[in-house]
């Protein structure tokens, strides 16, 4: 009885352990099943994914399905089709296990371009082509394929090509290939480079000061005058005695444009350079001229052309009016005889002026300097100065200035008669008036009919305002100044240059340059 109640339990619990077991199995079976799947499955969560242009966009094949560990790894994806560097719709899969996931990657471009100009301001000189590169430091985009131009419908016709010097304002429009635009304005301004004047070949006598500043000059039309800024450099530190040196003149405007210019300065004596001027191979119409002992001289022109000559020597003449104190006028004529840094002295007759202290002067530009100063006159013979303050006249230019070719050594020989002679008459416009032909008859000759009772003879046909006018030879020569004639017997009469010299020195202490 006792063995038989004690097995039943036994069994009892067999049968439990049995369900337990099974449960367990089956459990142990699902969470394995649930592991696997977890490990391995994959689905896709969406079919079109979106990025920036630019943006990072990932080839990971995990960012595109809902993956268990090893799916993430063991999937590949195919971005073969997709240009990341264009907007776009591209195609695109991930690829598992023979099962493939098909998605549509749009790349679009939103964001605008990014410009950046140059630190300005904008300088161009007129005629320049403009391109939208000459403002712009850098544009940023993500697309590459940009349209980079001006806006034209914003800037008037004919801005771009610069031909006008003014302020202009520019748009430039960056669109990229999405339709995007970005828009930066400035301001630009055309303007001419500056410019250098007076440069000419220099001749510079050994020992002089070249003040290459004196005589050149520049010029901005934004800036005004830049002479102040004009840079010169020689080629070498020291001038020679004789010899060429070259120059460089530099000047750069408040816009940065550069003017450069080469030059050359000449080192000669005085005395050849003078000989220069003499023979008429240099001149200051063309050159620049440093040291010379008279550089407004006229020089020798070719023997034989008196009408060549008398052109010539016409920027030597001058045309006088003395207004006296009853109202009326004396008329008369007159010749540069010296020209300094601030005045022009010019010789005439005592009797043209008379005892007045002052005299016009109408130069053959057609200047007039009223109420120029006679400085006096000589006591013997019929000679008398008038002086010209060049701050009267800053209208006339020096280049337009001759004083007349004064040769002593060629008169003192003088000689052989007869000479052929002429004298030219210019108005109160500075025209010719008249021109009067003839011959030297006695260099010096008795004068009859007052003191001083020698004077120079000549067959010219003199008439009333001939008066105070130079006498030249075919070559420019001054060979006397015309003062008076007689009607019976016709003679006409003038002062020796001899005495016209002497007596500039009586009356102005100054000594003529002479040959």
């Amino acid at each position: 009885m006792t063995q038989d109640q004690s097995s039943k339990p036994v069994r009892r619990l067999n049968t439990k352990g049995k369900i337990v077991a099974g449960l367990s199995l089956c459990f142990f079976i699902a969470g394995f099943i649930v592991l696997i799947h977890s490990l391995f499955f994959a689905k896709q969560p969406q079919n079109t994914y979106t990025f920036e242009l630019g943006s990072d966009i990932s080839e990971d094949p995990a960012d595109y399905i809902d993956a268990g560990f090893f799916a993430r790894h063991l999937a590949i994806a195919d971005f073969s089709l997709v240009n990341k560097a264009k907007p776009g719709r591209y195609p695109m899969c991930v690829v598992y296990f023979g099962k493939v996931f098909s998605y549509d990657i749009v790349i679009r471009d939103t964001i605008v371009p990014e410009i950046t100009l140059k630190e300005g301001p904008f300088y161009f000189l007129p005629g320049t082509k403009l391109e939208p590169s000459d403002f712009l430091e850098s544009v940023k985009d993500a697309d590459s394929l940009l349209n980079i131009s001006f806006d034209t419908e914003f800037i008037e016709a004919g801005a771009l090509s610069c031909r006008e010097m003014r302020e202009y304002s520019v748009r430039i429009m960056v669109e990229d290939s999405s339709g995007n635009t970005s828009v930066a304005v400035t301001d630009f301004l055309v303007d001419d480079a500056p410019v250098i004047s007076g440069i000419t070949d220099f001749y510079v006598s050994s020992g002089s000061d070249p003040d290459i500043l004196r005589y050149v000059s520049a010029y901005d039309r934004l800036d005004g005058d830049l002479s102040d800024s004009l840079e010169i450099t020689f080629e070498t530190e020291e001038f020679p005695e004789k010899g060429e040196v070259g120059i460089t003149y530099t000047v750069t405007d408040s816009c940065g444009f550069t003017t450069t210019a080469e030059g050359t300065a000449h080192f000669d004596s005085a005395d050849s350079i003078q000989e220069m001027i003499c023979e008429r191979s240099i001149s200051r119409s063309e050159y620049n001229i440093v040291g010379a002992y008279n550089a407004y001289d006229t020089g020798l022109f070719e023997e034989g052309d008196m009408a060549e000559t008398l052109d010539g020597v016409m920027n030597s003449l001058v045309h006088l009016r003395i207004r006296k104190d009853d109202g009326s006028i004396t008329v008369g004529s007159g010749y540069i005889a010296e020209i300094t840094d601030t005045d022009i002295y010019v010789i005439t007759n005592r009797h043209v002026v008379g005892n007045y202290k002052q005299a016009d002067v109408y130069f053959t530009g057609g200047l007039c300097v009223p109420g120029a100063s006679v400085v006096g006159c000589a006591e013997e013979y019929d000679v008398a100065v008038v002086k010209i303050s060049k701050k009267l006249m800053p209208e006339l230019s020096d280049a337009s200035l001759n004083t007349v070719h004064i040769d002593m050594t060629y008169w003192e020989e003088l000689d052989a008669e007869p000479v052929e002679l002429a004298i030219e008459i210019v108005d109160e416009f500075g025209n010719i008036e008249h021109i009067r032909y003839g011959t030297l008859v006695k260099k010096l000759q008795t004068f009859p009919f007052f003191e001083p009772f020698i004077e120079t003879e000549m067959a010219l046909t003199l008439r009333a305002g001939d008066s105070g006018s130079a006498v030249f030879d075919p070559e420019g020569r001054l060979i006397a100044m015309a003062f008076a004639y007689s009607v019976a017997p016709e003679r006409d009469w003038a002062v020796p240059l001899n005495e016209i010299v002497d007596a500039y020195k009586e009356i102005t202490g100054r000594e003529l340059y002479t040959y």
